[in-house]
């Protein structure tokens, strides 16, 4: 697989989590299995963002509020356990991509802070353009903006990828042969944190239900 192809699918996806489309296919519930279906394997990319879907489901960036970038970090995980899953150990690769999904997200945080500085600067200079009423370069800022988002994503999943080409072949059949076995725990230990993460959702949804009833 092209990574290059790869990585603008990603980041063209990735325009739909604030900039353009608001459709939520950037969610890893539908992100993923796009993934998984553009490198053969729907059914792992469905398995991925389910796992993924619940741990950031409770994350959403209200305001300027910044949060770990969930759906950035999914997609490129759900990649990067496909694009490797010939090298075996599959519990090993899972428990490598996921402690790499928390820096990635971390890293897409970083990004949506800058996007949102330069963003700032365009708008500043779309409501000056708006008095004078020039809609030609009202149009450039506007595919501007969502170029520069595309680039900033594109260039991080290409580095990611490049990098794990060169560490994931030499790491997972190490770490694997030792702790294959108990690496199997790994998957449920995602699941659980993802349910512990929306239980406090749950909770004020009853909550405001039981609320609305005595009411």
């Amino acid at each position: 697989m092209d990574l290059i192809f790869l990585s603008a699918i990603i980041s063209i996806l990735s325009l739909d989590i604030t900039i353009a489309f608001q459709m939520l296919i950037s969610s890893p519930i539908f992100a993923c299995p796009i993934i998984g279906w553009i490198l053969g394997d729907v059914r792992t990319g469905f398995e991925v963002g389910f796992l993924f879907q619940l741990i950031w489901l409770g994350r959403i960036p209200a305001g300027a509020y910044i949060v770990p970038e969930g759906n950035i970090a999914s997609m490129i995980s759900t990649a990067l356990i496909l694009l490797h899953k010939e090298i075996g150990f599959p519990n090993t690769i899972l428990t490598i991509v996921f402690m790499e999904a928390i820096i990635i997200s971390l890293i897409g945080a970083k990004l949506t802070l800058i996007y949102r500085k330069l963003n700032g600067k365009i708008l500043n200079l779309t409501e000056r353009l708006v008095r004078r009423i020039h809609f030609k370069f009202l149009l450039i800022l506007e595919v501007s903006s969502m170029f520069i988002f595309f680039l900033m994503i594109f260039i991080t999943s290409i580095l990611i990828f490049q990098g794990n080409q060169y560490l994931l072949p030499r790491m997972v059949p190490v770490i694997g042969h030792l702790f294959e076995d108990q690496f199997i725990v790994v998957k449920p230990v995602i699941l659980g944190i993802g349910l512990a993460s929306i239980f406090p959702i749950f909770l004020k949804v009853m909550h405001r239900n039981a609320r609305k009833k005595i009411g």
